[in-house]
């Protein structure tokens, strides 16, 4: 009996070893896909070098865009990236928005994520100093995609004296707080795919926004594809190609743009999809 036990004990620990290497090795892979995916892919390395059109700088914290001859009292648009993607996946929209004529800055949050309160004074530190090398003339649209605009939003409820506009893309946001009385031209862009940040959940804070919000939604977009990263945990996939959903928020965002300056009146701004 003791040699049958001994036996059964033995096959047992052979047994727990290798759900242990299983367990271990899944988690892994696991981890190194979510780390491949929240990496930027498919960036051109053209975005990050200056031409006779557009100027780049590499600054404190963020990445600067500013177009020849523009207005010093042309909207420059500040935005967030998504927490832990890599920022660099956000260069193209951010370039893109410099290349038709908008000055633009990718501000980096820390360690990807500034959740904590000291890591988003950090962040605000940074928008603040992109807004003073800009001027103080120049009207500033704050924005960002998911957890960038989330902080977006919260930013812009503390400190809407130092605003002009607020972009958000890919959110739920404002969750936590009521924005209801910003009188700063407001945009808001959802995907029908997008499965982290849902269009119903997003329309169902929309009383927290102020009622002149102008809003997008597109059709087939999902969440990762608002940058140039992999798949996103928890998103659908997209029944657009990325090239179109950036084009269709590219274009709405620098039409929308040429709002910021002027009066907020609600039959000026256009809300969409309500």
């Amino acid at each position: 009996m003791t040699g049958v036990a001994g036996s059964r004990r033995a096959r047992l620990k052979v047994w727990h070893r290798r759900i242990r290497i299983v367990w271990v090795t899944g988690g892994l892979a696991f981890t190194a896909w979510l780390v491949w995916n929240m990496q930027a892919h498919g960036v051109p390395t053209a975005v990050r070098e200056s031409t006779a059109l557009v100027s780049v700088r590499e600054g404190d914290g963020a990445t600067v865009f500013m177009p020849e001859g523009a207005a010093a009292d042309r909207a420059g648009l500040v935005f967030l990236p998504g927490g832990g993607v890599d920022p660099a996946a956000y260069l193209p929209f951010v370039r893109a928005v410099a290349d038709a004529g908008w000055p633009g800055a990718l501000v980096r949050l820390p360690w990807r994520m500034a959740f904590s309160e000291g890591a988003q004074i950090e962040v605000w530190r940074r928008v603040t100093v992109v807004r003073r090398s800009w001027g103080v003339s120049r009207p500033i649209v704050l924005g960002g995609h998911s957890r960038g605009a989330a902080m977006s939003a919260t930013f812009a409820g503390r400190s809407a004296n130092d605003l002009s506009g607020l972009l958000l893309i890919g959110t739920t946001h404002p969750r936590d707080e009521d924005l209801s009385s910003l009188t700063m031209p407001v945009l808001k862009i959802v995907g029908t795919r997008d499965c982290v940040a849902d269009a119903k959940d997003s329309l169902a804070n929309l009383s927290k926004l102020p009622p002149h919000t102008a809003w997008l939604t597109i059709e087939g977009a999902n969440h990762a594809q608002f940058g140039y990263y992999g798949s996103q945990l928890g998103d659908c996939r997209a029944e657009i190609s990325r090239e179109s959903q950036q084009q269709q928020t590219l274009d709405a965002v620098v039409s929308w743009l040429s709002r910021v300056a002027a009066p907020v009146a609600a039959s000026t701004v256009t809300a969409q999809d309500r």
